[in-house]
């Protein structure tokens, strides 16, 4: 493995002003077979090895999204379970507050909704949530814009039809 001519500190902040994206791809696309916490190091690696790659023909915050997406999607192709594993139940914090609970209980939902989309679909749905055109997605997703307006027709009526 090839060190990119980049100090750990640079790439701390880096990764800092990109975290928002990164926590997004690995709340979208973890599972109990492929965690959070081994998406988000998948991530993080593929990122650290990639960046001296990055020829800056793209904002770098696509860049960021295309390789998170990419690294999620080849983890859970690649997924090979290692050992079984229990999920604990670990209570929430109790933050009373109704606002706070109805907007939980709607991104609850969401996730919920996006998590019955194949990967694909996931990806093309949150980066539409996140506002990009649908030029920005196709660069991101590697497909064309007019597959991208049809993916999400079809992906938005699914989530329509599924919130019912």
């Amino acid at each position: 493995m090839e060190r990119p001519p980049y100090s750990s500190q640079e790439f701390s902040s880096f990764i800092k002003e990109h975290s928002r994206i990164i926590n997004k791809v690995c709340w979208i696309y973890a599972t109990p077979k492929v965690p959070y916490d081994d998406l988000r190091q998948e991530i993080l690696t593929n990122l650290w090895l990639g960046l001296d790659h990055f020829k800056g023909e793209s904002r770098l915050s696509t860049w960021v999204y295309r390789v998170a997406v990419n690294s999620a999607l080849m983890a859970i192709r690649n997924y090979k379970p290692k050992t079984e594993t229990l999920p604990l139940e670990i209570p929430a914090i109790d933050i009373s507050s109704e606002t706070f609970d109805h907007m939980t209980e709607q991104l609850s939902e969401l996730h919920e909704l996006i998590n019955l989309l194949l990967p694909i679909e996931k990806a093309i749905i949150m980066l539409w949530l996140d506002e990009y055109s649908y030029d920005e997605i196709a660069e991101i997703i590697g497909i064309g814009r007019n597959n991208v307006a049809t993916r999400l027709h079809r992906i938005k009526n699914k989530l329509k039809s599924k919130s019912r």
